[in-house]
């Protein structure tokens, strides 16, 4: 009898679990991510909500960024909306867990490294980084990237994926990335005013994005002037600049996901001129569309969620 009972516990603990009634938080190891002679682990990829995640903590910092859509992000007990260009650094002892905010799921970059590494440029640069990886702090610090930095991460990201995980070109990297910000602990970006950020939201569909600047008009509802004066104000380009990045983000997606021709793509973003299409490609990436294509196939598509 008592071994009855024990299994109807078990069993209706794991129902419990399955159900989300029960958190299941496992610990993420850095041992079991890479190999010994490895230093940090890359991945670019969707989140769809059909991809199931568990809240989680790991012994290894990782930094990652929505490049589009956006995400449900639970930590450490607290749930924060991350909209495309926002980046986290997350330190070791964070639960965390993301979800899609929306139906279409968003895209994501995740770099995890070592803790070795870390440690060793905390020695060297402890006034500069500390603030980064605070952990008397309740949340870890959240950073909105500007189009500009959204330009030099992508760039950036490539040179790293063809690396081979080496200590030499993860170190660049990080610091380059951190010299670009002035962190305050705890701060969070200021909210779009509500019709800016429906707006910023329809523009992801590709009836809008294909429209260039008047689809960013349309979905706002109010006037060009106004929109184009709000945006310049709150995101810091016009509504063309805008749109065209979330045209080349699109296209960049395309290209990683689909065997879809270029063209096709540039017709669906709504630009008949090829060579216009290559030459905002050009600027959003730095390289052709068919080299983004070849170049990202490089990238490893394991994630540590």
């Amino acid at each position: 009898m008592d071994i009855f009972a024990s299994i109807v516990a078990f069993v209706l603990v794991y129902v419990d679990i399955l159900l989300g009634y029960i958190d299941l938080m496992e610990k993420k190891l850095w041992r079991n991510l890479v190999r010994p002679d490895e230093w940090y682990h890359l991945a670019r990829f969707r989140f769809l909500p059909n991809r199931k995640a568990l809240l989680h903590t790991h012994d290894f910092p990782e930094i990652f960024w929505i490049e589009t859509g956006r995400a449900r992000h639970s930590i450490n007990g607290c749930e924060k909306r991350l909209d495309p260009g926002d980046l986290v650094f997350v330190r070791a002892p964070d639960r965390h867990v993301l979800a899609p905010y929306e139906r279409s799921g968003f895209m994501l970059v995740n770099l995890a490294f070592s803790p070795k590494v870390l440690a060793d440029l905390l020695t060297r640069h402890g006034t500069d980084l500390a603030p980064f990886h605070d952990r008397s702090a309740p949340l870890p610090i959240r950073q909105r990237l500007s189009t500009m930095q959204v330009r030099i991460l992508s760039g950036e990201i490539a040179t790293l994926a063809r690396a081979s995980r080496r200590r030499l070109a993860l170190e660049r990297f990080l610091l380059g990335l951190y010299s670009m910000f002035q962190p305050v602990s705890g701060a969070e970006p200021d909210p779009l005013p509500e019709w800016l950020a429906q707006a910023c939201e329809r523009i992801q569909e590709a009836s809008y994005f294909s429209e260039g600047a008047a689809g960013f008009v349309r979905a706002a509802g109010r006037s060009p002037e106004h929109v184009a004066r709000m945006v310049r104000a709150r995101l810091g380009c016009t509504p063309s600049d805008y749109v065209n990045r979330i045209r080349m983000e699109h296209a960049a997606r395309e290209l990683k996901l689909s065997s879809r021709s270029i063209n096709d793509i540039a017709l669906e973003c709504g630009i008949q001129d090829l060579s216009h299409f290559y030459a905002l490609f050009r600027a959003a990436f730095h390289q052709t569309p068919r080299r983004f294509r070849l170049g990202h196939q490089l990238l490893l598509e394991r994630s540590v969620f």
